[in-house]
């Protein structure tokens, strides 16, 4: 008896083997087999606030004779991608699943991930925050949180319009996934609220050490605790999510089905300040906890030599070497959770 108990506080509390959503099967395998994935640039303006949205977007493609991109002048390691070729036919319309970058880092910083996607038979869109990502980062933009919500609804708008996919992306599945800062911008879009904003930004400019106080003044943080729900958004996944201006009560109010991969051992974002109070504020919740030391940056793609200079993450190669197998198991749990979450969905409509 008391072994029941305790197995089923931990379900309870931890939500790893919890039926929060019906079984997920083993992952197959991909049912796109092609060289390389597909990847299109599109660049974006939003008039409104004056801000460039670029976007990535990578997707099923059929074609064999294709011209790979070169992995040469990058800062990460991407799998085969082939631009611009054309989208597939094996499907009449893809699921989306748009994602969010870390606080300075970039549209591009999980293509691993991508790659596992797009091979199930998913579309991605990563979107480039302005003043967040580390080739156009502005210490004081980047305290903006709420732009990055905004900037995806703004891509999300601007994709669903694009006449090249019109047709083949299935509005009623769109995901989400965001990574650290992203992971914050998730819980936005998915209608969190936000508090306290002011004194979060006031106690990161004393980390940044580069400005007063008095700079504070210039921002309007009026924007910082409205709703930036996304209704198109049906479900989402985090990866070592960032809290910081959220509290348990502003969490309570969200109602999609949520994902959430941590690291126990995050020396960045501590387990117990940001995926503990999202652990036990969500009831629909999927939780994959990583042990075993895993680093905040695992999550990242591999680096190249000009990746390890430039970006300077504090990470050497020797802490890279298992993160292949962290790859692969996080992009596992991704693919089955989107798998659940936007199959759901349809089942319900």
């Amino acid at each position: 008896m008391i072994f029941l108990i305790r197995l089923f506080l931990l379900i309870l509390f931890v939500g790893i083997e919890a039926p929060l959503f019906s079984m997920m099967k083993k992952g197959n395998g991909p049912l796109f087999t092609s060289e390389a994935i597909g990847v299109k640039t599109f660049s974006y303006q939003d008039t409104s606030r004056n801000r460039p949205v670029v976007v990535e977007f990578w997707y099923p493609t059929d074609e064999q004779d294709i011209r790979i991109e070169e992995n040469s002048g990058s800062v990460w390691v991407h799998p085969k991608e082939a631009r611009n070729v054309s989208l597939s036919s094996q499907k009449s319309r893809y699921p989306l699943i748009l994602m969010s970058h870390g606080h300075r880092g970039d549209r591009r910083e999980r293509t691993w991930l991508v790659d596992a996607l797009v091979r199930q038979g998913f579309v991605v869109a990563s979107v480039d925050h302005y003043g967040s990502a580390w080739h156009q980062f502005h210490p004081l933009a980047s305290l903006c949180f709420w732009d990055r919500a905004k900037d995806v609804t703004f891509a999300l708008s601007k994709v669903l319009e694009e006449k090249e996919l019109s047709g083949y992306i299935d509005q009623d599945k769109i995901g989400f996934i965001g990574y650290s800062m992203g992971g914050m911008t998730g819980l936005a879009l998915a209608g969190a609220q936000a508090d306290h904003a002011k004194e979060v930004a006031l106690a990161q400019l004393k980390g940044l050490g580069q400005f007063s106080p008095e700079v504070l003044e210039t921002i309007d943080f009026s924007e910082a605790e409205k709703n930036y729900r996304e209704p198109r958004i049906r479900s989402m996944l985090l990866i070592c999510p960032a809290t910081f201006v959220y509290r348990p009560e502003g969490l309570k109010g969200i109602q999609i089905p949520v994902g959430l991969i941590a690291s126990v051992d995050d020396e960045l974002l501590p387990h117990e300040e940001h995926a503990m109070k999202v652990i036990q504020s969500l009831q629909r919740l999927k939780t994959k906890l990583m042990k075993n030391r895993i680093s905040h940056y695992a999550f990242l793609n591999r680096m190249t030599e000009k990746g390890f200079e430039i970006l300077q993450k504090g990470v050497s190669k020797s802490d890279t070497s298992n993160w292949g197998s962290i790859h692969k198991e996080a992009a596992d749990f991704s693919v089955r959770f989107f798998q659940e979450t936007l199959k759901e969905r349809e089942s319900k409509t």
